[in-house]
């Protein structure tokens, strides 16, 4: 097909007002997935055991164990680790007796066991246990009681996190000049590659792109701060080569310094070894800048007070409903079931009020039973659910009074959330919440041009959207939208981040062999991008973790955002010394930029303005 038919094509699409077409499928699936979970938290725990009653440890002294869990709080358990003997005279202070990674989309079950020596010294005697999930001390250090099987206070545990740290990303820029012309032709294009030096051996870490003599000023890359400093953090040696394409030239020349001189801005002196003996230069090679950046995790904006609230949005509608049969509306049932089941129960630590905002969308509503595209999943004038109960409470009193339509509209309840989240934003000295909305559908989708429009404005907004597929048909629109990314444009506008996401739930159901092994890979496959998403739009809006929107300062380079946080939650003397200087440093960060904070202010009410009158173009 010439460009001339394809021209012709477009035309007609926008003189018809067809629906805009969706960026293709990914060949490869889940080929972005790994690049959109970002890197995980590795957490360190502290146990501090107080034994409370000292008489009911007949020898005096004690074990801690800690066992896990793969599957739920029933079990079964695997010993990971434990402590030496312990007495119960002294408080017991188990400092990074643990380290574990964080993992967003399953609760991870873990039960702490206190036993002692039998009278025989052949066997420990169970004293007491109980059950935590690593997500409940997220936000910070929670105490559990311990109780025998007497009913008796044994012991009080108090657990305590810190986050590791994470490597960092370092922005650096290079440029050469007074290269010999004997060696360099005054129009050869010339790059660069940078190496890390050990002892035994190098490693690339950038190459550049080909820049033309004599101006020889290459484009800003970035490394991991652990790729050019190693997971030690003591400086390290690096070696910059500048390349000619020109075969006959080749190597130009090298140097080998160390990132203290390096990054210290000043000219390095390149040598040849064929260019009078290696003893004179042949040019200078200047790293001209150099950034580190700090970007924050999840758990930082957890920690520092971000809340997550949650919605779900159930779709009604059915394309063909004359060869619907029985079965299909029980499996339709059964699906939501699963859905709501795993999301809420895996939810429930970061959603303390265990509520849901729970809406309905393409059916005729009593009592009139008009078209409806947003109403109460309850069909009350209230949204909110409590828990899994409350969610599926009301979807069966919707499921029996609603008559569905025969296609829903998506973009209400897209754009209902979106404003929700982007006016909270909006709201000074408030803490931030994020919210996380589930559109569970079979796909009869019937605005798709508004629905597009709609998810381009809500990628302004804090808010992710999780398409929930059921069935295995007429889900290739929404799966292509689910999988777009910043790739969703419609009409000039694009989408500013990658907010989307789909799963096809009933497939994950038909692919497993039992509900473990399904409620796991569906609950991967539909949160695993939550945690990134979220750090990543207060990140683009600058805004640190424990502040609101009013309080953050933009202090961006290079489309990064320069940020610092505290993560410490380490019980010790010098804690509160350590969390005074922070909090010093950040009043210090974020009062030293006046214009920067009215520049912001400025931003985000432009913004906001932007946002309103883009509803307003789209609702006409």
């Amino acid at each position: 097909m010439n460009m001339v038919r394809i021209r012709h094509i477009m035309e007609m699409r926008r003189a018809c007002k067809a629906p805009p077409l969706l960026p293709p499928k990914l060949r490869k699936e889940g080929s972005e997935s790994t690049d959109r979970r970002g890197p995980k938290d590795v957490m360190d725990l502290t146990f501090k055991v107080n034994t409370l009653a000292p008489e009911r440890y007949p020898s005096r002294t004690f074990y801690f164990h800690l066992y896990e869990s793969q599957d739920s709080s029933e079990g079964p358990w695997n010993l990971i680790t434990e402590s030496d003997r312990l007495g119960t005279d002294d408080v017991a202070n188990l400092e990074d007796f643990l380290a574990i990674e964080f993992s967003f989309e399953r609760l991870q079950w873990f039960k702490m066991e206190i036993s002692e020596q039998s009278e025989n010294g052949a066997q420990k005697v169970f004293k007491a246990s109980e059950i935590f999930t690593i997500a409940q001390i997220c936000a910070g250090p929670i105490g559990f009681p311990m109780v025998d099987q007497m009913g008796y206070r044994v012991a009080e545990i108090e657990i305590w996190s810190q986050l590791r740290d994470r490597p960092q990303p370092i922005v650096m820029q290079m440029e050469a000049k007074n290269f010999s012309t004997k060696l360099v032709s005054s129009n050869s294009n010339v790059y660069t590659e940078v190496y890390r030096v050990d002892e035994d051996q190098k490693r690339m870490l950038y190459r550049s792109e080909p820049t033309k003599q004599p101006k020889l000023l290459w484009r800003s890359f970035t490394v991991q701060s652990d790729d050019l400093y190693g997971t030690d953090g003591v400086d390290s040696q690096i070696e910059i080569v500048c390349i000619s394409e020109e075969e006959k030239e080749g190597v130009i020349g090298q140097a080998v310094v160390s990132m203290e001189v390096a990054k210290a801005m000043e000219p390095i002196s390149i040598f040849n070894e064929s260019y009078k003996q290696g003893r004179k230069p042949i040019g200078e090679v200047r790293i001209c800048r150099y950034q580190q950046l700090r970007v924050c995790s999840f758990l930082d904006y957890l920690r520092g007070g971000t809340s997550l609230k949650f919605a779900i949005a159930i779709d009604f509608s059915i394309r063909d409903p004359a060869n619907v049969t029985h079965n299909d509306y029980q499996q339709y049932s059964n699906d939501i079931e699963f859905v709501v089941r795993c999301l809420a129960d895996t939810l429930e630590p970061f959603n303390p009020t265990n509520s849901w905002l729970s809406y309905g969308f393409g059916a005729k509503i009593p009592p009139h039973y008009r078209d409806s595209n947003n109403f109460c999943l309850s069909l009350d004038v209230d949204a909110t659910c409590q828990g899994v109960n409350g969610i599926l409470n009301a979807f069966g009193k919707s499921y029996q009074n609603v008559h569905p339509l025969q296609g829903a509209k998506f973009s209400q309840i897209i754009y209902h959330l979106a404003k929700q989240a982007q006016n909270n934003f909006n709201r000074a000295n408030e803490p931030p919440n994020y919210y996380v909305l589930f559109i569970i559908t079979r796909g009869s989708i019937e605005d798709l041009k508004e629905t597009v429009q709609a998810a381009i404005f809500a990628s302004k907004a804090p808010i992710s959207i999780v398409f929930v597929g059921v069935g295995c048909e007429g889900l290739d629109e929404i799966e292509r939208m689910g999988n777009a990314g910043k790739r969703l444009e419609f009409q000039g506008r694009k989408s500013e981040r990658d907010n989307l996401q789909f799963v096809n739930a009933t497939k994950t159901r038909l692919e497993c062999d039992n509900y473990s092994d399904m409620s796991t890979v569906f609950l991967e496959k539909s949160l695993q991008q939550i945690p990134w998403q979220c750090s990543t739009f207060y990140m683009q809006n600058h805004v640190l973790p424990g502040k609101s929107s009013s309080e953050s300062v933009e202090t961006s380079s290079g489309g990064l955002t320069v940020l610092a946080s505290s993560s410490s939650r380490r019980p010790s003397s010098a804690h509160g010394q350590m969390e005074e200087e922070e909090e010093a440093r950040m009043r210090t960060t974020s009062s030293s930029s006046g214009p920067a904070m009215d520049h912001f202010r400025s931003r985000r009410n432009r913004l906001s303005t932007e946002m309103r009158s883009m509803t307003l173009d789209d609702s006409r």
